[in-house]
């Protein structure tokens, strides 16, 4: 389900195009963008807690839904100060992602190969990555930006269905969860 969500998740770089493209300057568009760090990197460890609550299930899903919002409004909306505030907001998206994806690859695989289990994850949403972003360039070049974000969006909604289809609930729940289980 992360590699059919990540075949539309393209390099950030286009939302920063995308940014500027509404007419923020140069300045404007750098302290965007460390909003949106910053946001990731506060909402990581407590997207990290939750999942541990919740499930990765449930915080993935959150993330996936969170993303095709942002998107959706990168492709429908002209308005800087929005397009500012998705792009904030596509700072949530990441910081869960990013924490509750690896440790859902941890939880998936023996113990013995826990580092392997995360660098494959890596590996594969790297990978997906770049063929989003080439597939993003020349939505960009060939029928214009909102194409990109519609792509991004139009697979968000299929990893969100793979998710619900192909990860049972209560997979990747704590692991305190599991101890009290058996």
């Amino acid at each position: 389900m992360t590699a059919l969500f990540g075949i539309g998740s393209s390099s950030n770089a286009f939302l920063i195009l995308r940014t500027q493209d509404t007419g923020a300057s140069l300045q404007t568009t750098i302290l965007i963008y460390s909003a949106f760090n910053l946001t990731a990197a506060l909402v990581s460890y407590p997207a990290g807690y939750l999942s541990d609550q919740w499930g990765r299930r449930t915080m993935l899903l959150i993330s996936f839904l969170v993303f095709l919002i942002a998107y959706l409004g990168f492709a429908l909306s002209r308005n800087g100060i929005l397009i500012s505030a998705l792009f904030v907001v596509y700072g949530v998206y990441q910081g869960i992602f990013r924490s509750v994806g690896k440790a859902l690859a941890a939880d998936l695989v023996p113990t013995e190969l826990r580092a392997t289990g995360i660098g494959w994850y890596s590996a594969t949403v790297g990978l997906l990555q770049l063929v989003a972003s080439v597939v993003a360039g020349e939505l960009w070049d060939h029928i214009g930006h909102a194409a990109v974000f519609y792509d991004g969006a139009i697979f968000a909604v299929v990893g969100i269905i793979g998710l619900l289809a192909l990860l049972p609930r209560g997979t990747g729940q704590s692991i305190s969860d599991q101890q009290r289980q058996t």
